[in-house]
């Protein structure tokens, strides 16, 4: 997939470039990235197509520089981490916080991460390594908070459990809310409410079950 972004050099060329990413944004909070068209992109962003190409060589060019935009409005250390999701006073609170807080990433620009999911799926290489490293953070931080419950986490290898259970929750909401017309979402739906309740159970039972599963 083409990628190329040319950099924007004058002030109002890089205003331009903001509008175009900022009416993206916008169209994708009301119709899929597949619906919508540059003609559609530039009318909203009050500008040409001609100006678009000269940033652009096609609507998928977009994606990298929207993805950009996207990692950037994230929390990136540990400390904002923690300020996303707060520590809880016991393990079952701490859950309940970190689904509400994973399932907030992917609703609130439902969209923008559909048109990115899809794109990760085959094309993996445009995800620059510094963005997977603040998603390594990210992930590790959480893992970090569900371990500070450790003494009520009964899974032999605490690390791989939080792990492996912050993957499953991560899977879970990408395909709930973001493919929900997809036949294994769409087989049995389910608000956001239902949503929160039951992946927190899972987890919570996940990291509290026994120690091996049962001899089959």
């Amino acid at each position: 997939m083409p990628t190329r972004t040319r950099p924007p050099l004058q002030e109002r060329s890089r205003r331009t470039l903001t509008r175009i990413l900022e009416a993206t944004e916008a169209l994708l909070g009301e119709r899929l990235f597949e619906q919508v068209t540059i003609r559609d992109i530039v009318e909203r962003a009050r500008t040409s197509v001609g100006a678009f190409y000269s940033r652009f060589e096609n609507k998928d060019a977009l994606l990298p520089a929207l993805y950009q935009r996207y990692d950037e409005s994230l929390p990136h250390s540990r400390e904002e981490v923690l300020e996303f999701v707060p520590r809880a006073p016991d393990l079952q609170r701490q859950v309940s916080q970190i689904v509400a807080a994973v399932m907030r990433i992917f609703r609130e620009r439902r969209g923008l991460m559909r048109a990115m999911a899809l794109n990760a799926r085959t094309h993996p290489e445009a995800i620059p390594g510094e963005v997977r490293e603040r998603r390594r953070v990210l992930h590790l931080t959480m893992g970090d908070l569900l371990l500070e419950h450790r003494a009520e986490i009964d899974h032999p290898d605490q690390r791989l459990a939080v792990d492996m259970g912050l993957f499953l929750v991560s899977c879970t909401c990408r395909e709930r809310i973001l493919f929900p017309e997809a036949t294994h979402a769409s087989a049995r739906p389910v608000d956001d409410g239902i949503l929160a309740r039951e992946m927190a159970r899972a987890l919570l039972a996940y990291l509290r079950g026994p120690a091996s599963p049962p001899t089959p």
